[in-house]
């Protein structure tokens, strides 16, 4: 029996966020990046790792690549808002320590997620 469609895109997702936050991270508490610039080069890094694992994985499409990487980059962008939006907010409202970034990051990426998936299955790989 084959995966529902929107079971393979949150796997792929999963995995996507384990890229975000690993990114986030590394830019944030390693390299002393700020935070709102290490936030959006890791999305951009998941981005580019979501749009490959659902080509292949979860729409299986065998569209043309650069295509769907310019709309998939659009879709990504406008999931980003909310994300960023959420992201901000929370760090705006509770200031900033590991606990707070955490929170805010798993908010963000759940305030993205529906907005991705419908631009995803309507309109990227459609």
């Amino acid at each position: 029996m084959k995966t529902h469609r929107f079971v393979r895109f949150a796997k792929v997702g999963a995995l996507g966020f384990v890229v975000d936050l690993s990114v986030f991270s590394i830019l944030l508490y390693w390299i002393g990046l700020p935070t709102m610039v290490s936030r959006v080069i890791a999305f951009v890094v998941a981005a580019s790792c979501t749009w490959l694992g659902n080509r292949v994985y979860t729409f299986e499409s065998r569209g043309n690549h650069f295509v769907q990487w310019k709309r998939f980059f659009i879709s990504a962008c406008l999931s980003m808002l909310p994300n960023l939006l959420v992201f901000k907010s929370i760090l705006l409202s509770l200031g900033e320590n590991h606990f707070t970034h955490a929170l805010a990051f798993v908010c963000g990426v759940g305030a993205g997620f529906m907005g991705n998936y419908l631009l995803s299955s309507r309109w990227v790989f459609k």
